[in-house]
């Protein structure tokens, strides 16, 4: 991991050094990241999955409050009407 970025100022501040080794990590993660079906499942459900059940919610609240004040039905991308 090696030293602390930016310039070296007395300071009361002792070094972490797992803060010190995440932040390194994020700096390089473009290096180490490997490709996995692991990684391919968090990407399908939190990156897809996720996402579209958000919207879908969403959508139906706007098809609640249309039916409840007496509104035509909007349409949507995605929507079964």
């Amino acid at each position: 991991a090696g030293t602390m970025a930016g310039p070296r100022i007395p300071t009361d501040v002792k070094p972490n050094k797992f803060v010190e080794a995440n932040g390194y990590a994020r700096e390089v993660v473009e290096n180490t990241f490997r490709f996995s079906l692991k990684n391919l499942g968090k990407f399908a459900i939190f990156g897809i999955a996720v996402p579209v059940l958000i919207y879908k919610g969403c959508v139906q609240e706007f098809h609640v409050a249309d039916s409840k004040y007496g509104r035509p039905a909007k349409k949507f991308a995605m929507d079964g009407n």
